[in-house]
């Protein structure tokens, strides 16, 4: 009995010191390596591509507030902020107009899916000489 249990310890003793298979430098197979680096790579790619669409979004449909004394819209931009008095009295005055920068046109074709049609508008600044521009606007203006 002592030599049996003397021949067990002795085999796991053997069997702990062999060390057994030796790891490799990277446990991951290289083909899963090279599919999640090209996984993190899509995902900045369509991170880079979200961002600048936004930012292109952004610079043709300014929403930003803007008015007819101050401006605030880019250079090929017009202020949509129109006001007409009548008899030059400031009482009686009536305002059209969304006060946000439309991006200026020619066409429909100048214009983005966010405001699709080009179109005349007088631009009153008080008295009855209104200036007509052409810019873009939403389906429903």
């Amino acid at each position: 009995m002592k030599r049996a249990s003397f021949l067990i310890a002795c085999v796991g003793f053997v069997v702990s010191c062999m060390g057994g298979e030796k790891v490799p430098k990277s446990a991951y197979d290289p083909k899963l390596l090279d599919t999640a680096q090209q996984i993190a790579k899509d995902n900045d790619e369509q991170q880079k591509a979200l961002e600048q669409q936004n930012q292109v979004q952004s610079e043709e449909n300014t929403r930003g507030e803007c008015d007819r004394e101050e401006g605030g819209c880019p250079e090929d931009h017009v202020c949509w902020d129109s006001f007409f008095c009548k008899d030059g009295s400031t009482d009686s005055c009536s305002a059209s107009g969304d006060k946000l920068c439309h991006k200026r046109c020619k066409t429909d074709r100048d214009c983005t899916a966010k405001m699709p049609r080009c179109m005349e508008k007088p631009i009153f600044k008080g008295n009855d000489n209104g200036v007509l521009e052409k810019f873009c606007v939403g389906k429903t203006r």
